[in-house]
C-alpha cells in the first residue's frame, strides 16, 4: 500500500512539474499570454451565436450560456485528446533514454488544459452573473469536471497507446472529433428528437455537458440516469484506458 502511494505521488508530482513547464513554454514571448487560450472558443461561440440564436436558440432558455458552456466543455475534451494522441511520438527521445511512468505525460496534458479551462469557466461565470444566474450551484461543477477529466484521461490513454502502433489514428480521430461536435447537442437541443436522443445515449459527452447545464444554468438537480451514465462512462474508460495503456506501453520505446 505504501509503495503504491509513493508511486502515485511520484507520477502526480512529475505530471504537475511537466504541466507547469508546458504552460511556461507556451506563454514565453507572448504579450497576450492566456488571452490566446480564450480566443478560439470565444470566436466559435460568437459565430454560432450569430448564426443560430434566432433559429435554434429561440426555444432554449439562456441560449448564450447554453451554447458557451457546450463549446467550452467540448473544447476541453478536444484539446486534451488531440494533444495526447501524439504525445509518445513528441517525447520519443525521452522515452527511449529514460525510464519513467509514461502515463505522467497524459496527466500532464490534462493538467495543462485544465489550467486554461479555468479561465474559460471564469468568463462563463462573469456572463452568468451579468444575466442574473445564481452562482450557488457552481461548486458542483468541480465534481462534474473531475469525473469528466477522468473520462478524458481514459480516452487519452487509449489514443496515445494506439497511435504508437497505428499512425493513421491521428487523421481518423480528427474526423471523428469533428463528427462528434455535430452529434453532441452543443448549439441545438435534442428535446423532442427521438433519434438524436437515442444516438446521444451512446455519446459520453452528452451526459457531462447536460449535467453541467442543469447545474450551472438552470439550477436544477440532474436526473439520476444522467449522473449514473456520467459515472459509468468515466469509470469504464478510466479502467479500459489503464488496461490498454499498461498492455501496450512495454513496446513504446521500441516503436516510437
Amino acid at each position: 500500500m505504501d509503495k503504491e502511494y509513493q508511486k502515485i505521488k511520484s507520477i502526480l508530482g512529475l505530471s504537475f512539474q511537466s504541466a507547469k513547464a508546458n504552460l511556461k513554454l507556451r506563454n514565453e514571448g507572448s504579450y497576450l499570454g492566456f488571452f490566446w487560450y480564450l480566443l478560439n472558443p470565444l470566436l466559435i461561440f460568437i459565430l454560432l451565436l450569430l448564426v443560430f440564436s434566432t433559429r435554434l436558440g429561440n426555444e432554449i432558455p439562456y441560449y448564450s450560456l447554453y451554447l458557451l458552456l457546450g463549446i467550452i466543455m467540448f473544447s476541453f475534451f478536444e484539446k486534451i485528446t488531440t494533444l495526447s494522441i501524439k504525445i509518445m511520438d513528441d517525447y520519443r527521445l525521452i522515452i527511449k533514454s529514460i525510464n519513467f511512468p509514461r502515463e505522467s505525460l497524459i496527466i500532464s496534458n490534462v493538467l495543462t488544459i485544465l489550467f486554461t479551462h479555468i479561465f474559460e469557466i471564469i468568463v462563463f461565470f462573469v456572463i452568468a452573473v451579468f444575466l442574473g444566474i445564481s452562482i450557488k450551484t457552481f461548486i458542483f461543477y468541480i465534481l462534474i469536471l473531475f469525473i469528466f477529466s477522468l473520462f478524458i484521461y481514459g480516452v487519452s490513454l487509449i489514443l496515445a497507446s494506439l497511435y504508437v502502433y497505428f499512425a493513421d489514428l491521428e487523421n481518423i480521430w480528427y474526423f471523428f472529433s469533428r463528427l462528434l461536435f455535430f452529434i453532441t447537442p452543443i448549439f441545438y437541443t435534442i428535446q423532442g428528437q427521438n433519434r438524436l436522443f437515442l444516438v446521444n445515449l451512446f455519446n459520453p459527452l452528452y451526459y457531462y455537458i447536460t449535467l453541467a447545464r442543469d447545474v450551472l444554468i438552470y439550477n436544477k438537480t440532474p436526473d439520476l440516469w444522467l449522473i449514473a451514465g456520467a459515472l459509468i462512462y468515466s469509470l469504464l474508460f478510466f479502467i479500459l484506458g489503464s488496461i490498454v495503456f499498461n498492455k501496450l506501453k512495454i513496446k513504446f520505446a521500441e516503436l516510437v
